[in-house]
């Protein structure tokens, strides 16, 4: 009897042996899988935020921008003269990084401006500024040239960093003060290459 009560107390190997047990290769895979997918995810959604915050950065800037520089233009007869070096010198840039006469945007791009030196719509030679805005991924681009419709009457897009000719616009035109901004319009100017980036051209200043 004793060793029949000793017995009883002994442990169940089978139950050992399956409470041991690991996950199997296929079971790890799934979780991994599982975990990937949400990772991407999670990745993919915090890249649109930040280009939703960098576009709202910038049009708040460009903004701030526009009011000063047609303000600065106010008694101006043209533009003709007017450098980025002036501007730099007299604050306009406010709100972006500005190292010498270089000024970045939110993507880090470029922000460069120089006197239009053609006729764009109504407004004449050296009329009004050209601001060149460069580095602005396709997946922005519409939201950057909607935003800012409202401050300038002539805008264009090129896959180039800059124009042929300082102060032009560039082929691609998107809005016009005759020809409102379209979905084909904003379709051709934002339309880049696998890994390209757009520069956007827009007229701001007295005249627009």
């Amino acid at each position: 009897m004793a060793f029949h009560a000793a017995n009883t107390h002994l442990p169940n190997t089978k139950y050992l042996q399956a409470k041991q047990k690991g996950y199997s290769i296929v079971e790890l895979s799934i979780a991994l899988a599982i975990i990937s997918i949400i990772l991407v995810t999670a990745l993919v959604g915090v890249q649109r935020i930040l280009r939703s915050n960098n576009v709202n950065e910038d049009l708040r800037n460009l903004n701030l921008l526009a009011s000063k520089i047609t303000v600065m233009l106010t008694n101006v007869q043209n533009t003709a003269g007017i450098t980025q070096a002036n501007l730099v010198n007299l604050r306009a840039f406010e709100g972006f990084r500005v190292a010498g006469n270089v000024v970045t945007n939110a993507f880090g791009g470029n922000i460069t401006i120089a006197p239009n030196t053609v006729a764009l719509g109504t407004v004449p030679a050296n009329g009004g500024l050209m601001l060149y805005s460069t580095g602005i991924p396709p997946e922005v681009c519409s939201d950057y040239i909607t935003g800012l419709s409202p401050i300038s009457s002539h805008i264009s897009a090129s896959n180039a960093v800059a124009p042929a000719v300082a102060g032009a616009a560039y082929a691609t035109v998107v809005k016009t003060n005759l020809a409102p901004i379209t979905i084909a319009t904003l379709a051709a100017g934002c339309t880049a290459a696998a890994g390209a980036t757009i520069t956007v051209a827009a007229l701001i200043g007295s005249g627009s």
